[in-house]
C-alpha cells in the first residue's frame, strides 16, 4: 500500500487553486455530470438524521460548487444556509440560481485558506462535502484547513467532512468512478472519471464526449485533469487532531453504514472543538 506521509517538500502549497482551473473548465457540464434528483433523494435521511441530533439551525455548506446542496438543506428546515466556494464563476451560477428561485441563500466566494477572513459567522454545522477536502495537498494545509473549520463552528457545533475511502482505493489501485450520462431530445454527453495513482499524489481524469442532433454518429471529445491529495482516514484523524478537533462519529457513507476501511465507498466525520 502506499503511504501518505506527513512531509511533502517536493509537493507545492495547494491552497491557492483547490482545482478551481479543472472546475471552471467544468462549469456547463458540472450539474449534468450528476444525478442530484437521485443523489438528494439518497442523502436526505443522512442529513435529517444529522440535523435533528445536532439541532442544526443554521449550517456553512464550504465547497458548495454551484449550490445544490444548499438550496436542498433549506428544504430538510435549516433555517439559515451560507455556501462558500473558491470558484467565482460558480459563486456566480449559485447566486443566480437564489435569484431566480428567491431562496434567501447566500454565496461567498473564499478558499480553504482565507474563508476566515471572508465569513464572520459562526454556524451549528461547518460541512464540507464531495471529496472537496482532497484538493488539499500536503498536511500543513490540511490541518490549517480543518482548523478554520473549528474556527467557524459555534461552541457546540459539529464539523462534518466527506472524502472517498482512499484507504480502499489505495490498497486496490481502483482506477474507475461509474460511469455518467444526460440526454436531452436533441444531445447526449457521457463522463467517465478515473484516476492515475503516483507515488504521493493522485490524477483525477475526466474523459467527457458529446453529440448532438446535428452530429449524427459523431462524438467530440475531450479530457479534463486535476490533482488531488488521497487521504486515508488515519491521516484525517490525525490533522483533525492536530486542528484542536475531536472526531465523533464516523460513516462508510450517506446510508449510514459504519466506517469499515477495507469495504467502504466513502469517510465520513463528524467532529467537534475539544
Amino acid at each position: 500500500m502506499r503511504t501518505i506521509m506527513k512531509n511533502h517538500e517536493n509537493v507545492k502549497n495547494s491552497i491557492p487553486d483547490n482545482g478551481v482551473s479543472f472546475y471552471e473548465e467544468l462549469l456547463g457540464d458540472y450539474d449534468q455530470m450528476i444525478d442530484w434528483e437521485s443523489r438528494l433523494q439518497r442523502e436526505t435521511p443522512f442529513f435529517n438524521e444529522l440535523f435533528s441530533k445536532y439541532d442544526i439551525k443554521n449550517l456553512l455548506d464550504i465547497g458548495c460548487g454551484s449550490g445544490r446542496h444548499a438550496f436542498h438543506f433549506m428544504t430538510l428546515g435549516i433555517e439559515s444556509v451560507i455556501g462558500v466556494d473558491p470558484s467565482s464563476k460558480f459563486i456566480e451560477k449559485a447566486k443566480a440560481r437564489a435569484l431566480a428561485s428567491g431562496e434567501e441563500i447566500s454565496f461567498i466566494e473564499a478558499d480553504f485558506a482565507n474563508i476566515i477572513e471572508r465569513v464572520s459567522d459562526r454556524f451549528d454545522m461547518v460541512c464540507c462535502l464531495g471529496n472537496s477536502i482532497s484538493h488539499v495537498l500536503i498536511y500543513d494545509d490540511l490541518v490549517l484547513t480543518l482548523k478554520n473549520f473549528a474556527k467557524l463552528a459555534a461552541d457546540d457545533g459539529v464539523v462534518l467532512v466527506h472524502c472517498l475511502n482512499w484507504h480502499l482505493r489505495l490498497a486496490n489501485a481502483q482506477r474507475f468512478i461509474p460511469p455518467a450520462s444526460h440526454k436531452t431530445s436533441d444531445s447526449e454527453k457521457l463522463f467517465f472519471r478515473f484516476f492515475d495513482y503516483g507515488d504521493e499524489l493522485v490524477t483525477m481524469n475526466l474523459a467527457i464526449f458529446s453529440r448532438d442532433s446535428s452530429s449524427i454518429g459523431k462524438w467530440y471529445s475531450r479530457i479534463l485533469s486535476t490533482t488531488l491529495r488521497p487521504w486515508r482516514w488515519d491521516i484525517l484523524q490525525m490533522a483533525a487532531k492536530d486542528a484542536g478537533l475531536t472526531i465523533k462519529e464516523e460513516y462508510g457513507g450517506t446510508d449510514l453504514s459504519p466506517y469499515q476501511p477495507e469495504q467502504s465507498h466513502d469517510y465520513i466525520f463528524t467532529a467537534r472543538n475539544v
